[in-house]
């Protein structure tokens, strides 16, 4: 039975419609692009974005969907244990902040909610099913933490911190951040405030 894949005309438009607008979000307010906006400078009719895409805000969560993808790399594709947790969240944490850089403007548009009302739980939502499916083989029975209350919590921290980084003009590295969150996540902020007084 053959793979099906995708036709590759399909795909090339859609890679012009998604390049498009996250080019004129780096230029101007998502509420001020137009779908001709987008669609002349992907070089294609209006009628071929509706073939593909019902709204604006329809090729907006494509987009995103695309960019989380992206950004969570080969770790989405590995196995659950395929790699140690410490070098998953080595991976995961190094290139969430190189991305961050790499797509500031888009981040921060989505990050202010003037675009997707609802980015900031939906980032959640799927940086916390993202750890769901790698916890997926661990036994809950035997865990301290239900292992969903564990993927909740890590994909709220990093929400947070992400949005904290930028709101505040990225005041450390990406290696910084990256060190930062591995010790968060290690140890969590609790045992590491008892570890300074002295009361662990």
């Amino acid at each position: 039975m053959k793979e099906h894949r995708e036709d590759p005309r399909v795909l090339r438009t859609r890679t012009a419609l998604h390049n498009a607008l996250k080019q004129l979000m780096q230029e101007q307010a998502y509420d001020k692009i137009t779908i001709q906006d987008i669609t002349k400078l992907a070089a294609v009719n209006r009628k071929t974005f509706y073939l593909h895409y019902e709204s604006k805000d329809h090729l907006l969560y494509a987009v995103t969907d695309e960019m989380l993808d992206e950004l969570f790399g080969e770790a989405r594709d590995a196995g659950s244990f395929d790699q140690s947790v410490d070098e998953l969240q080595r991976y995961i944490a190094g290139r969430i902040f190189e991305y961050m850089i790499r797509y500031r403007r888009f981040f921060e548009v989505m990050f202010e909610r003037k675009a997707m009302f609802n980015f900031v739980s939906y980032m959640k939502r799927y940086i916390a099913r993202f750890y769901e499916e790698k916890f997926a083989e661990l036994d809950d029975d035997k865990l301290p933490v239900h292992k969903d209350v564990i993927a909740s919590y890590i994909s709220s921290a990093y929400v947070g911190i992400i949005h904290w980084w930028l709101e505040n003009g990225m005041p450390y590295t990406p290696e910084e951040m990256t060190e930062q969150m591995i010790l968060l996540n290690s140890h969590g902020p609790i045992h590491i405030i008892r570890t300074y007084k002295g009361e662990d």
